[in-house]
């Protein structure tokens, strides 16, 4: 069976896809399209994106499964036996083709996902919107972890560990220093190769730290921190994308860190409103109330903060801005 992924709504994710497709969005250790793969079963998936990817075109020509960018797979997938549209609830996630025509662009699949009869449901989570990369972050941290493929695991000498050995998972060429101090005993933490653990750290599951990231003196928890990151300080429930530097002391909560952004010394974002109120977000002249009491920011690529910025709570910061100030920053700035 042929897979494809494609993207959908995208305008609901702004800043964090602008120079890379949905599916390549981190979601607990994985990116969508890596845990799409996973849990079906499969390496072959094709995509479809916006033009401006240039991906080249798909003509598929059997039995085909489309699933939108916005989806999760958690649990036992049932394929439906015709041709029906996917629901998780009132949200379609795809659906199945097993008669052409097979649809191969974004515009073939939108107007299938228009006209097509019938639907069933399906278990999974929807990413429908920037605070949902936070919402079911840790959720998908632990799904995932049960579902990985690890080699065998060996706990080494000096680590102070909390809980069972069977929640954390160590992979081979990663290093941990001693005096590291890992607590496995509310969720599990995946070292992926090469990472580099120094002393004088705590980490707290349910955590990822992605290939090639040095954690220096730093605590974070409930946090997935993709490749080549370089992480001290403090960071709570946060996603940081990948090839992020926030090598200092500050803090970063309930917020999702682009690609390639670097945060200056003693940059820290508020997660938690005076009165305790959900947070809203501001996104050009639209506000938007995200029903989570803790949630911090959301920061798009490359871009860089000065020493000592302050965040205010639910915050919206764009590519490739480059800011400094004394105080604190405006809570939305554009690309």
């Amino acid at each position: 069976m042929r897979i494809v992924i494609y993207e959908e709504k995208t305008e609901g994710l702004y800043p964090l896809i602008n120079f890379y497709p949905q599916f390549q969005l981190r979601s607990g250790t994985l990116t969508i399209a890596e845990h799409t793969a996973r849990f079906l079963g499969t390496s072959k998936i094709d995509f479809a994106a916006r033009p401006v990817f240039g991906l080249r075109p798909i003509r598929p020509k059997e039995k085909t499964l489309y699933l939108s960018a916005r989806y999760l797979v958690t649990g036992k997938f049932a394929l439906p036996r015709n041709d029906r549209l996917l629901k998780r609830g009132a949200e379609t996630v795809g659906f199945v083709k097993y008669r052409a025509p097979f649809p191969g662009s974004l515009e073939e699949i939108y107007d299938t996902l228009a006209t097509m009869k019938g639907a069933e449901q399906v278990s999974g989570v929807v990413i429908d919107k920037l605070w949902d990369l936070i919402r079911y972050n840790e959720d998908l941290i632990r799904i995932q972890f049960k579902k990985s493929r690890r080699e065998r695991n060996s706990v080494p000498r000096g680590l102070y560990l909390h809980g069972g050995k069977k929640d954390l998972f160590v992979a081979k060429g990663a290093h941990i220093h001693q005096q590291v101090f890992l607590d496995v005993s509310n969720g599990p933490i995946y070292i992926d190769k090469g990472a580099e653990i120094r002393p004088s750290t705590t980490i707290i599951g349910p955590s990822y730290i992605g290939c090639g990231t040095v954690v220096d003196r730093a605590k974070i928890s409930s946090s997935s921190i993709g490749p080549e990151c370089r992480i001290g300080g403090e960071v709570e429930a946060c996603v940081f994308e990948g090839f992020a530097n926030k090598h200092h002391e500050g803090f970063i909560g309930h917020s999702f860190i682009g690609a390639w952004v670097n945060l200056g010394a003693l940059s820290t974002n508020s997660d938690l409103k005076n009165n305790y109120g959900p947070v809203r977000l501001q996104i050009g002249h639209s506000s938007f109330d995200t029903g989570m009491v803790k949630l911090g920011c959301f920061i798009g690529d490359h871009t860089k903060l000065g020493i000592g910025t302050l965040i205010p709570t639910g915050a919206v910061i764009g590519s490739f801005v480059n800011f400094a100030g004394v105080g604190m920053m405006p809570k939305f700035v554009r690309d």
